[in-house]
């Protein structure tokens, strides 16, 4: 849909952006995609405070407009829902922005739990688990329960114990209570233990206590967040792990529906789901520290090969070592051999190929440097269960 600044009656897309880095990202996606479709008529709202005004203004009602982004206001929702605007909202999790005759784009909050649990049982080197939240009203943080109870859930899958979830902020704020609570709750709990925090924020604390308790990371605690946004990942005493979500294509998804609700047609689904696209990692999971020097010669050269087919002697030569020593130091280091992370590697590869909808199967195997394509189909289903073109079509529901 391209609009005419000219027409009187051309529609407008009202973009209310957030402060949080998934609300931007959300927000990126949006004017991508009105970028790619030459649709001009997009405006940036900073908050949602704005609305009112429009809502108020006689020329925005003379010509048909819509809201995409962050609106949690109560009074709001219903001022919009009375007016029949149609809205695509970046819901706050609890559901808050739920409406009749609009649409809600969330995360998909037990994808994140499942993809937290397998990258941690991946590991193979804890001797439990355990999850974080940062919110004093449990019962009601929809969004925070589902990724726990996904979690323990795939944790049993797996046989990895589950030591239970601590609550950061409980019966008022108190930063020293917090610190003191949350030492207590970790020094009892068996090590090395893989820590799944609700978000980035709360795995940035649980970074800092660890740090004050002289716990190290990821050799007694492994620290795994969510969001992957850099101003918490990047600002710990030890860079945070983050379960990255595929936000940027929520966006895009959020602007083709409203285009389609502007031009009269009644969306098919009520909520657009997000779901986690990979584990960004970083030193606080990483499995192999690099206090060996040939393990992380090794890590290193797998991940900068990860494009073609790799022996395990072949990378024992790049790293000087003897095949034996590396082996067990590598194993002993990162909870896996070293041909299960080159395959780890490679799939990860592909699965980053795989959301380019333009490259067919057969390319994205000689991209990643799989002569034999019925192999690498062989390896994909047995690390996802499902088969490539499965995975890809889960992934495009977004659009």
């Amino acid at each position: 849909m391209k609009c005419d600044e000219s027409d009187k009656n051309a529609p407008w897309v009202f973009l209310v952006a957030g402060g949080y880095e998934q609300e931007r990202r959300f927000s990126e996606g949006v004017l991508r995609e009105a970028r790619d479709r030459r649709f001009l008529n997009v405006m940036t709202l900073g908050h949602e405070d704005g609305l009112p005004f429009i809502l108020k203004d006689e020329r925005c009602r003379q010509r048909p407009f819509a809201v995409v982004g962050y609106v949690h206001d109560r009074k709001i929702l219903r001022e919009l829902e009375r007016r029949a605007v149609p809205c695509v909202l970046f819901g706050k999790p609890d559901g808050t922005a739920a409406r009749r005759g609009g649409v809600v784009c969330a995360t998909d909050n037990r994808a994140i739990g499942r993809m937290a649990a397998d990258y941690f049982a991946g590991q193979r080197r804890y001797a439990a688990a355990a999850y974080l939240e940062t919110v004093p009203w449990r019962d009601a943080e929809d969004w925070a329960r589902e990724r726990r109870e996904a979690f323990e859930a795939a944790l049993r899958d797996h046989g990895l114990a589950y030591a239970g979830v601590h609550v950061l902020i409980r019966g008022g704020y108190s930063p020293l209570l917090m610190r003191d609570r949350f030492a207590a709750f970790a020094a009892a709990l068996p090590k090395p233990l893989a820590l799944f925090a609700c978000n980035d924020e709360a795995a940035r604390y649980a970074a800092l206590c660890c740090a004050g308790m002289g716990l190290r990371l990821p050799e007694d605690v492994a620290i795994l967040g969510v969001d992957d946004d850099p101003a918490f990942c990047e600002t710990a005493p030890v860079s945070i792990s983050s379960v990255a979500l595929e936000t940027v294509r929520l966006g895009r998804s959020a602007l083709s529906v409203a285009l389609a609700m502007l031009r009269g047609e009644t969306p098919d689904r009520t909520m657009i789901l997000c779901p986690p696209s990979h584990v960004a990692e970083r030193a606080s999971t990483s499995a192999a520290p690099l206090e060996d020097l040939f393990v992380g010669r090794a890590v290193d050269f797998i991940s900068a090969n990860a494009d073609r087919a790799l022996s395990v002697d072949e990378v024992a030569t790049a790293c000087g070592a003897s095949r034996r020593y590396l082996e067990r130091r590598f194993r002993a280091l990162t909870g896996r051999t070293i041909l299960e992370t080159i395959h780890a590697k490679r799939l990860a590869l592909v699965e980053d190929l795989l959301r380019r909808p333009r490259l067919s199967i057969q390319a994205i195997a000689l991209r990643a440097g799989f002569v034999d394509l019925s192999s690498l189909c062989s390896l994909f289903r047995r690390a996802h269960g499902c088969s490539m073109r499965a995975w890809r079509k889960a992934r495009r529901e977004l659009r």
